[in-house]
């Protein structure tokens, strides 16, 4: 054992190569099987690069969004073809022009192109807060009127020839006058006609009565009056008053109090034109009731229209500032259109006082919905109508504006109990419809309106100054 040793010691070199020439191939192969596969991992990553540059340049994406609720999108990736991009280009550029004039005329139908503010200068509001209470006061002088100057929503019911019927003194004044000239005829003393000349007389005389209020309707192409905004429905019709049209100047109204008149008045302005349209042959012109589908106007009533003292502060007084919101403004959603806050209103129960919050339709809008594109106020119009052409009220409801039918009730109408107070309705066989109506109005053009505190509580975001002055 000592000889190899001591061989080893002195062949020391000899030891080492030995030692080397077995350990150094396989430690090259392990060494060289990493390095390869760093080189390799490496040329993969950059080929992989390469191809996605290559892709990128060898196929385009080419997308048509849909514009339709129906519509398929379309999207495929195609190789650069100058032909099919200009397609696709003019086709995208086509539907945006679609788009923007859809808008426009959804705009231009809801806003009305001869609608306007019952006083200008008051909205959206006055840096002079006492000069804004002095207008808003003017304002609400011009809804409730005086002996001088009627309301303007006499104008409105006068704009679609809808009037009342006689009063009961003319109608017996008529009828009296009637009677003396068949007792003239007669030879002056009723006491020397025979029974049966007098029951004559007497049926001539109830015809005379049913004839001054058949002229009194051919007169009119419906009955109706600014009465029926306050509930004061005859015939024992009890209707729901509205809790917004006021009858007096208030004490201190401030700007928001006018913007809810305003609203007041364009939704039974849209309303009214709906009656109109109903009662309009397809040659234009306008039916006397006894032809009219819509022969009355029973009741108007809108549901209240209420915001937050929270979202702007304390509301003014004769002696303070009307309180504009100091709230931030709106955030707005991806699509760049103002979240909506919109406060939360309360439906009406039958004897229209409040019922709580108002759930959707089957439009799947509800009043308190957030969507910053529009608002949902509802109302009701009770209407004594022809029962075979109650269907042109609905479909004229739709003409006249973005009103939607969400609600019939039908009952019976007394008619010669109608016919005692005057409202003759021709031969027409008719039924009492209470209709509740959805109306959308588009926060695209109330922006301009709209005062502080609304514009905080429904979310919408209005024009900087500067841009509300260019044309």
């Amino acid at each position: 054992m000592s000889g190899v040793l001591n061989w080893l010691k002195s062949n020391i070199l000899i030891v080492v190569f030995c030692v080397l020439i077995v350990a150094l191939p396989p430690a090259g192969f392990v060494g060289s099987s990493m390095w390869n596969a760093s080189i390799k991992k490496a040329a993969e990553e950059k080929l992989s690069t390469n191809k996605r540059k290559v892709d990128a340049v060898s196929k385009v994406r080419y997308a048509l969004p849909p514009i339709t609720p129906d519509e398929q999108p379309y999207e495929d990736s195609k190789p650069p073809n100058a032909a099919l991009t200009a397609y696709f280009a003019t086709q995208r550029a086509e539907r945006q022009k679609m788009i923007e004039d859809v808008v426009t005329r959804a705009v231009r139908f809801n806003k009305k192109d001869d609608r306007s503010v019952l006083l200008t200068g008051v909205f959206p509001g006055l840096d002079d807060d006492r000069e804004e209470r002095r207008r808003v006061k003017e304002m609400a002088g011009l809804i409730v009127g005086d002996d001088e100057t009627p309301s303007v929503y006499d104008g409105l019911f006068r704009s679609i020839n809808a009037g009342e019927p006689m009063k009961p003194e003319d109608v017996a004044r008529r009828v009296v006058d009637a009677y003396r000239a068949e007792i003239d005829r007669a030879g002056g003393d009723d006491r020397a006609m025979s029974e049966e000349d007098r029951d004559a007389l007497l049926e001539r005389m109830k015809s005379q009565r049913l004839g001054v209020y058949a002229r009194r309707a051919e007169e009119l192409s419906v009955f109706g009056s600014k009465e029926a905004l306050y509930g004061s429905g005859s015939s024992g019709m009890a209707a729901s008053s509205s809790s917004t049209i006021i009858q007096e100047v208030p004490s201190g109204p401030d700007v928001t109090d006018a913007f809810v008149w305003q609203m007041d008045y364009w939704f039974i302005e849209d309303l009214l034109r709906a009656v109109q349209l109903a009662n309009t042959t397809e040659d234009g012109l306008a039916t006397e009731v006894p032809r009219s589908p819509v022969k009355r106007i029973v009741s108007i009533s809108l549901d209240k229209l209420e915001f937050p003292e929270a979202a702007a502060g304390s509301a003014g007084s004769d002696d303070e500032p009307s309180g504009r919101a100091a709230s931030g403004p709106p955030t707005r959603n991806p699509m760049g259109m103002p979240s909506g806050m919109r406060a939360p209103t309360a439906s009406r129960g039958p004897s229209g006082a409040p019922a709580g919050p108002a759930e959707a339709s089957y439009t799947g809008r509800a009043p308190d919905e957030k969507n910053g594109v529009y608002q949902i106020r509802r109302g009701t119009i009770t209407v004594i109508a022809a029962s075979d052409k109650l269907v042109r009220f609905f479909d004229a409801l739709s003409k006249a504006n973005l009103l939607t039918v969400i609600g019939v009730e039908l009952s019976d109408v007394d008619v010669w109990a109608d016919l005692d107070e005057g409202y003759y309705y021709g031969p027409d066989s008719v039924v009492r419809a209470e209709i509740e109506v959805e109306s959308v109005w588009l926060d695209f053009w109330l922006a301009d309106l709209v005062p502080d505190r609304v514009a905080a509580a429904w979310g919408i975001e209005r024009p900087a100054p500067e841009a509300a002055e260019q044309p």
